[in-house]
């Protein structure tokens, strides 16, 4: 490989490394950061809309209430 080819592989490594230091790594920590912000907003949204535990008691004194009466169709 003469001059011109390393001269040529210098030009190549120093777009590519242009482009990834000055594209493709802001691309990465702007996608990053936005994936923890949302999975922040999605955590602090759970947080905030989650009903309150149910007490089992609730359901046996719901129970207890009255009594289950059948229903049957009666046809003519």
């Amino acid at each position: 490989m003469g001059v011109l080819g390393y001269l040529l592989l210098g030009i190549f490594l120093y777009f590519f490394y242009n482009l990834s230091v000055k594209v493709i790594w802001p691309i990465y920590k702007t996608t990053k950061q936005i994936r923890r912000q949302f999975k922040n907003m999605s955590s602090q949204n759970q947080e905030h809309f989650t009903p309150p535990p149910q007490n089992k008691n609730n359901r046996t004194t719901s129970s207890q209430v009255g009594e289950y009466i059948d229903f049957e169709e009666i046809k003519d």
